[in-house]
């Protein structure tokens, strides 16, 4: 039997003094889980690397507070539901939600990586029947500005990709000036045409559905396929108001984690879209679940994803084996681990889609020496 011999924790950064903003590319956090067989899973946590380092290396207090390292050492690492199951019941005490369930996350991809590298098989094959070879991608354009020729500079370089979806990631000056974001939306739709398909992200920029109001003709008029994340995730009843609206509606991608947080996103906001991100929710394992939970309720499920090439690739094994090709989200950060910390990392071909990965779990092949240029010590 293979076990399992270490769970590190890496946390990558990108030196140099930055503003603080939502791409949180340049400071990376990596979880690598080592066996007696010499070969290893790695995974990536969009989190505060120096707090999952502390769930995973935490010694054990009681058999319902341990450290992750504690729970997963000599464990057999191919029978990833029940080391799920253990790692959800002993950190009950400190975790259920939330950044443990981070941590847990990124645990279950780096096992699944790993039982694919044992296996010598791609993750989609192991999820399920791989019905999804290639999948539609859609960049998000970020930061818009404040007038249309920051729009357009912004929107020429979103179009270098050869993608037919954009999303627009909207802000908060939105909801005080609605007058401008209708200005601003509408020449988006002029200047990128007809044909492209446009969404929105509000990153939570609205407090109420009446703040929204007086943007609906323009979101109307513009034809956006979705908006997502218009609330904080408290305000369940604006979502529901916001759908009765006849706008999709999207929620999840600015904090739920485990399962069962997501129930009320589909019986009373009755979302159209799920974006669980894949480092926060559990995992493939707990994915699946959440798949799961959409489906019943008549919702698409398209996973949130901005981060390097190991959260791209484990979006497209997911969706891979899913009845129906979604999009899958293409970071256009411009951090260098974005780019270079995996060396074969999926690409847009010009009919706008992606293909999947081939090789052995992941399927990425990452480069040590980046790892340790930016490796925090």
């Amino acid at each position: 039997m293979v076990q399992i011999t270490d769970v590190e924790v890496i946390e990558l950064r990108v030196p140099g003094q930055r503003e603080l903003d939502l791409d949180p590319t340049n400071n990376n956090c990596l979880i690598r889980i080592d066996t007696d067989a010499g070969v290893s899973g790695i995974a990536e946590v969009d989190s505060l690397p120096s707090v999952i380092k502390a769930i995973v290396d935490a010694p054990p207090r009681i058999n319902t507070l341990m450290g992750l390292k504690s729970i997963l050492l000599g464990q057999d690492p191919t029978d990833i539901s029940d080391l799920w199951q253990k790692m959800y019941h002993q950190t009950s005490y400190c975790g259920r939600r939330g950044v443990v369930m981070h941590a847990i996350s990124g645990v279950d991809i780096a096992l699944w990586d790993l039982l694919g590298k044992l296996e010598k098989k791609p993750v989609a094959e192991l999820l399920g029947n791989v019905q999804q070879q290639h999948l539609p991608a859609y960049t998000t354009v970020y930061p818009l500005g404040r007038t249309v020729t920051e729009l357009q500079q912004a929107l020429e370089r979103a179009m270098v990709y050869p993608v037919r979806a954009l999303k627009l990631a909207i802000d908060p000056f939105w909801r005080e000036e609605p007058e401008l974001g209708a200005e601003l939306l509408c020449a988006a739709r002029r200047f990128v045409g007809d044909e492209m398909e446009l969404m929105l992200d509000a990153t939570a920029s609205f407090r109420s559905y009446q703040e929204l109001e007086p943007l609906l003709p323009a979101l109307h008029e513009c034809r956006i396929q979705w908006l997502e994340a218009a609330f904080p995730l408290d305000l369940i009843d604006q979502f529901a108001a916001l759908r009765a609206a006849n706008i999709p509606v999207g929620a999840g991608d600015t904090g739920l984690t485990a399962p069962a947080e997501w129930t009320p996103f589909f019986t009373e906001a009755g979302i159209d879209i799920a974006q669980p991100d894949i480092s926060w929710v559990g995992g493939f394992t707990a994915l699946k679940q959440i798949a799961g939970m959409a489906a019943e309720h008549s919702c698409r499920l398209i996973p949130h994803g901005w981060n390097t090439d190991l959260t791209l690739a484990a979006n497209l094994h997911f969706l891979a084996v899913q009845p129906k090709a979604e999009y899958v989200e293409f970071s256009t950060s411009t951090s260098p681990l974005r780019w270079q910390l995996a060396t074969n990392g999926p690409q847009i071909t010009l009919d706008g889609m992606i293909p999947l990965p081939t090789g052995p779990g992941l399927g990425m092949e990452l480069d040590d020496e980046i790892i340790q240029r930016y490796r925090v010590t």
